[in-house]
């Protein structure tokens, strides 16, 4: 199970879906639930994502 701290920690930098994968959770081959984390961190504001660049960042 990812946490948000986790994610925010892997967020040191902007990055992609698949490096943030293998970043925190190399076992798990799908991203189905990094990306539904990544969309409730959105909505509260905690997290970016660039659609210029494919990559999310801190907010």
């Amino acid at each position: 199970m990812i946490k948000e701290e986790d994610v925010l920690a892997a967020l040191d930098k902007p990055r992609a879906i698949y490096p943030l994968q293998l970043r925190l959770d190399p076992s798990n081959k799908s991203t189905d639930a990094l990306q539904e984390l990544l969309m409730r961190m959105r909505t509260a504001g905690k997290v970016k994502f660039d659609i210029k660049t494919g990559k999310w960042n801190k907010a």
